[in-house]
């Protein structure tokens, strides 16, 4: 009676030893999967670190040459000290990229920017309103997620009314009141404020530049100005002669992203390294959001 007994014990001890090697195996596999999955990931960012190409042998980066604070400081083409947040940022990420070496900065009026991106002299434009002309011929940061909550654009900009005090002008953030029948609203021509005025019917007269708009509100020659908040706002907090004379009316008419465009033929050529400066003038620019009603929102991780 003790064979069989024997026989089943070593029955028994077969089984568990059998499925003790398929654990061990089991171990085996799982453990060579991991380590192959950590190897292809580690070779995938290798590889997209490796794709990241050298700088252009010319990246040449526009700003504009009217006053926006805290964005830019300073009117015309020559960069003050300190020059403004948006140059800080772009610089920051310049020197993160190993690129501000190559980089060549200057500020230009709308209509020598515009001349200049269409001719392919401008690689990328600091400060792109979305939805603006100058917007309209670069490549812009694209807002990512399944819910859009990865954001690449630096700050908000309002485009908003002006007028001299006493004018009567009443503006509501729907209709515009009190406007005389032959009356124009001043804009700066090329930008999004006079594309903006001409979608909503008003009567325009363009000026070139910003100064040049305001002054003519100054003057009287236009009843209204309608601009961007950072050119005015910051001036007539600090010049009680220009804010005894104008005014803003009532809400913003408008509030857009502000974003650093570039070339398309750069953003062809060089994907990855366009896509790692927006992210860099994002986290740049994250650290003064409270300055600049900030929008950039990065990946997690």
């Amino acid at each position: 009676m003790l064979r069989p007994i024997v026989f089943a014990a070593a029955g028994e001890c077969g089984r568990w030893i059998a499925r003790v090697a398929w654990l061990r195996l089991g171990l085996q596999v799982g453990l060579q999967a991991g380590l192959l999955v950590g190897l292809l990931v580690g070779t995938a960012r290798a590889a997209e670190a490796a794709e990241v190409p050298a700088c252009p042998e010319r990246l040449r980066i526009a700003f504009p040459d009217s006053s926006a604070e805290p964005f830019m400081r300073g009117q015309g083409e020559d960069f003050v000290r300190p020059p403004g947040l948006l140059v800080d940022w772009v610089r920051q990420a310049l020197r993160e990229l190993g690129c501000l070496e190559r980089a060549e900065m200057l500020r230009l009026p709308v209509r020598r920017l515009r001349a200049q991106i269409e001719a392919g002299q401008v690689d990328a434009v600091a400060g792109a309103g979305e939805g603006g002309p100058i917007a309209a011929l670069l490549t812009l940061p694209p807002v990512e997620g399944r819910r859009r909550e990865v954001d690449y654009s630096v700050g908000h900009v309002e485009y908003a009314f002006y007028a001299r005090r006493g004018s009567g002008l009443r503006w509501d953030g729907q209709a515009l009141a009190g406007l005389p029948g032959d009356a124009r609203v001043g804009v700066t021509s090329g930008t999004r404020t006079e594309a903006l005025a001409r979608e909503r019917g008003w009567p325009v007269e363009a000026a070139p530049t910003h100064e040049s708009a305001l002054l003519k509100l100054v003057a009287g020659r236009t009843a209204l100005l309608l601009v961007h908040g950072y050119f005015v706002d910051e001036r007539l907090r600090r010049d009680p002669v220009l804010a005894r004379q104008i005014e803003r009316l009532g809400p913003a008419v408008e509030r857009r992203r502000l974003y650093v465009g570039v070339a398309p033929a750069l953003a062809q050529a060089h994907p990855v390294l366009v896509r790692r400066l927006w992210q860099a003038v994002c986290r740049a620019s994250a650290a003064d959001a409270a300055q600049v009603d900030g929008a950039c929102r990065l990946p997690p991780g």
